[in-house]
């Protein structure tokens, strides 16, 4: 398993445990604003509900497919590093899931030999 496959594993699985209590957070805080009458509120909480599930998994998916497809897989985990900072801004528990995505993804990517199982190119 390449290196950029391992850093992106560990940071998907970091992202993954920061997402699922940013959901349980968020669906306490949009119940909370439900019911004192902050409708508003609820429906921004929202997307933070998905994206807090969609971008690790994405990263995830990018780092298990990295060793056969390499542009595409470092290219999922580029893409949920982005996600994580733009969707939740720049912050300590952003910050550490996004960046070992990104060094994954830019490593898988920049590594131009063939990965063990990857017979489409060279």
């Amino acid at each position: 398993m390449k290196t950029g496959s391992v850093l992106g594993l560990i940071g998907g699985v970091i992202a993954l445990g920061i997402g699922a209590a940013g959901y349980s957070a968020s669906t306490a805080l949009g119940s909370l604003s439900q019911s004192i009458g902050y409708g508003e509120g609820a429906a921004s909480l929202q997307f933070y509900r998905i994206m807090s599930v969609l971008l690790p998994v994405l990263g995830l998916i990018g780092a298990g497919i990295a060793g056969k497809r390499a542009e595409l897989g470092a290219g999922l985990m580029g893409a949920a590093a982005v996600g994580i900072i733009w969707s939740f801004g720049l912050g300590l528990m952003s910050m550490v899931p996004a960046t070992l995505l990104a060094i994954g993804g830019f490593l898988i990517f920049a590594d131009g030999q063939p990965g063990p199982y990857d017979t489409d190119r060279g």
